[in-house]
């Protein structure tokens, strides 16, 4: 991993230590950083803390209106997503500057060859000028002598032939070279954009499994809140009916006393009319009938009773399963 590139992964790194130590994301600045991690220039920091900061804002965004329980785990998904991406694009960027690094040798080798070959021509055109001078004395010292300067004129025209055949060679080459580092950078940029298409691919998988788990969540905290709702639409039910249900039995109940009175009234009565024997047995039979309405109205007081004792019940276990689906 160049250097450039592990000085990133350490702000990175610095930023969520900072952060897990107490300290919030907007309160982080360079000199923290590089008081943290002591390597890489600022500027990288910057740049580098900057898209941190916009990925931690973003996964804050998303869990602002969530329960803070599926906030984490939505969070915890999206750091994950993010810390594979990078991971993936570390890795194909190590690639990429490993390649990039092959040709840069390649076009250094090309370059120092051309440079010999350019010093190569210009020592035979010293060696040219050296033998015209050469053939200009000899013309001059041995003018009789015309099959050596003949000679020394073949001689002349070899060399420059085998000048012109170096100079073709040379142009060739650099042609060749420059035809060769024109492919390696074609292909070079080609295989840049296909990896860059297939991040671009995962990434946007990633933020649809993401935007997936997240409708998922959404949809199960309105399906737990709408049976909250429905439980205490219930429960206010049953505490209406139970407060009823102690109405009818206090009002029963005060009935009974009243009855229960009259009745000792009317025991009263029959004792002291006692020795008229007509009285009595009207007043029998008022007593046979006030005891039947005492016997129906406890049988529906001891009903009445029983309904309210299920009806606390009832609202008893309401209480226990909402606490429950609270819990």
């Amino acid at each position: 991993m160049s250097r450039v590139s592990d000085t990133r992964q350490r702000t990175r790194e610095a930023a969520a230590a900072l952060v897990a130590d107490g300290r919030r994301p907007h309160e982080l600045t360079v000199d923290l950083i590089y008081a943290a991690i002591q390597q890489g220039s600022r500027t990288t920091i910057n740049d580098e803390l900057k898209l941190w900061k916009d990925e931690r804002a973003k996964a804050d965004a998303l869990g602002a209106d969530l329960p803070p329980v599926i906030a984490d785990a939505m969070r915890s998904l999206w750091v994950a997503a993010v810390e594979q991406g990078e991971q993936l694009f570390g890795e194909q960027r190590q690639a990429m500057e490993s390649d990039l690094a092959a040709l840069q040798r390649a076009h250094d080798d090309t370059t120092a060859e051309r440079d010999t070959a350019h010093a190569t021509v210009q020592l035979l055109q010293q060696e040219i000028s050296q033998l015209r001078a050469q053939s200009a004395e000899l013309q001059q010292q041995l003018g009789r002598e015309i099959e050596a300067k003949r000679e020394a004129l073949s001689q002349v025209q070899a060399l420059q032939h085998e000048m012109e055949a170096v100079r073709t060679d040379m142009a060739q080459q650099q042609e060749t070279a420059r035809h060769a580092h024109d492919r390696l950078t074609t292909e070079f940029q080609a295989t840049i954009a296909a990896r860059d298409a297939a991040f671009q691919v995962e990434r946007d998988k990633a933020n649809e499994r993401v935007e997936a788990a997240q409708a998922r969540m959404l949809q199960e905290t309105d399906a737990a809140r709408e049976g909250q709702r429905h439980a205490e639409q219930q429960l206010a039910k049953l505490r209406q009916r139970s407060e009823d249900q102690q109405t009818s039995l206090t009002e029963l109940r005060l009935d009974m006393a009243r009855i229960r009175r009259e009745l000792a009234d009317g025991e009263a009565r029959l004792a002291a009319m006692a020795s008229v024997t007509g009285e009595r047995d009207q007043l029998a039979l008022e007593l046979a009938a006030t005891r039947g309405q005492v016997s129906g109205l406890t049988s529906a007081l001891q009903s009445a009773e029983a309904r309210a004792v299920a009806a606390e019940n009832q609202l008893t276990v309401a209480h226990k399963r909402r606490q429950s689906k609270q819990k």
